[in-house]
């Protein structure tokens, strides 16, 4: 009795992996730069997907800050006129938290050194950056925060990462990453004015750090609703091509 289970179980096993196979390779075609964020290890050209992955992370993050200190503040003095204090807006919109917070969405503990790399060029490549003896400890609080919040999330049984295998039932929503966002946003905020209150050279007002939290989860809501709008279309595109067919 036994002995006539096995090929039926293994057929079962061998049809799961096939399936698996091929809702991986139909995400690949839809989504490419999320397969380059959450790569298996132990196949070369997805080893080579990830670190260009990696790469992708620096960019968009560099990017995203320039754009905050500098597209937003031009947006926002077209608005309002050159006597609009841009200087608030500034950490109102704080881009490169979404970017953060997605890279670790997908990426899980992949991304996080490629956003150390991407703090510590960026206290290097623009002006107005804390003391160069505390970048170390403030890029591992800000390439660090957002995974500490998904991890949480995950032992609290609350899965906010993006999974290839969501059933039809249960796909990959905007709460999840957002909640783990704002959880993120808190710690990093905390960890800053910790660190600065006690080691810092000169220790900011507790309205700097709120002006701090606020910004990041702005910045966060704009990229993930870019995120999960684009998502959305490709999603719709890729049904009814495939409804086509």
């Amino acid at each position: 009795m036994m002995m006539e289970a096995i090929p039926e179980l293994f057929a079962i096993n061998t049809l799961n992996r096939n399936e698996r196979r091929r809702d991986f390779l139909e995400e690949k075609l839809r989504h490419p730069l999320k397969l380059s964020l959450i790569a298996a290890p132990q196949d070369p050209q997805l080893m080579l997907a990830s670190l260009f992955g990696g790469g992708l992370i620096i960019f968009w993050f560099l990017l995203s800050y320039a754009l905050s200190y500098q597209g937003i503040d031009e947006l926002i003095r077209a608005i309002f006129g050159a006597e609009f204090n841009h200087s608030v807006i500034s950490f109102l919109i704080f881009l490169p938290h979404g970017v953060r917070v997605i890279a670790v969405y997908f990426g899980g503990w992949r991304a996080v050194p490629p956003l150390f790399i991407a703090h510590l060029l960026l206290y290097q490549l623009f002006s107005g950056m804390p003391p160069q003896n505390t970048h170390v400890v403030l890029a591992l609080l800000g390439s660090l925060c957002p995974y500490i919040a998904f991890e949480a999330m995950r032992i609290a049984n609350i899965n906010a990462y993006y999974r290839l295998d969501q059933p039809g039932l249960r796909r990959n929503q905007f709460g999840p990453p957002l909640l783990a966002g704002i959880l993120a946003a808190i710690l990093n905020a905390m960890g800053s004015l910790a660190f600065f209150l006690f080691f810092g050279p000169e220790p900011r007002g507790l309205s700097f750090y709120v002006g701090y939290l606020l910004g990041d989860i702005l910045g966060l809501l704009i990229i993930l609703s870019i995120l999960f709008t684009i998502s959305g279309a490709t999603d719709m595109i890729f049904k009814s091509k495939k409804d086509g067919d």
